[in-house]
C-alpha cells in the first residue's frame, strides 16, 4: 500500500515523502493455503515473495529453485507481510491473477527472474504457472487505491 513518512515538521514546515510503489498493481484476485513454520524460531514472511506448493501437504512454502517437493514451481505472490512462531499453521493470502509490478518480487536465495527450473526461466514460469500473473514493468495509478 502507498505510505506518508514525514521526516520533519516543526512549527514553521514540514516534508512529507510519498511512496506510492505497488506490488499488486491492476485487477488482481487473491487464493489462500496454510504455511506451517517448522523452525525453531520464528519467520517473518515478506509481501512480494513467490510461493510454491508442497505437494505432499498441499501448504505453500517459499519458492526455492533447487527443491523437489512441488515448492519449486511458483503458484503465486505472497499479498501480506506476516510473522509465523515456530511451530504455527497460518492461512496466508497470495495473489494468483493480475499484474504484478516485476520490480517488488522477493526470491529466496540466489534465485532471480532469470533462475531456469524445468528449462524455463522463472520469469516464464509465473506466467504460466500461475492462474494468470502478469509482470509489468512498473506502477500504474489507474486504480482508485494508488495514492
Amino acid at each position: 500500500m502507498s505510505t506518508v513518512t514525514t521526516p520533519l515538521n516543526n512549527s514553521n514546515s514540514q516534508f512529507n515523502n510519498y511512496d506510492i510503489t505497488k506490488i499488486f498493481v491492476l485487477s488482481n484476485r487473491y487464493d489462500s493455503a496454510n504455511f506451517t513454520n517448522d523452525t525453531y524460531e520464528s519467520i517473518t514472511l515478506t509481501m512480494g515473495s513467490v510461493v510454491g506448493r508442497v505437494n505432499s501437504t498441499d501448504e505453500i512454502a517459499l519458492l526455492t529453485s533447487g527443491a523437489s517437493d512441488g515448492s519449486q514451481f511458483p503458484i503465486g505472490i505472497l499479498a501480506e507481510t506476516i510473522t509465523v512462531l515456530a511451530g504455527v499453521t497460518a492461512s496466508l493470502s497470495f495473489c494468483v491473477d493480475g499484474d504484478v509490478a516485476t520490480s517488488q518480487l522477493l526470491f529466496q536465495g540466489s534465485d532471480v527472474l532469470t533462475t531456469v527450473i524445468d528449462g524455463k526461466t522463472l520469469r516464464d514460469r509465473i506466467g504460466s504457472d500461475t492462474v494468470g500473473v502478469n509482470l509489468v514493468g512498473g506502477t500504474e495509478l489507474t486504480a482508485f487505491d494508488n495514492q
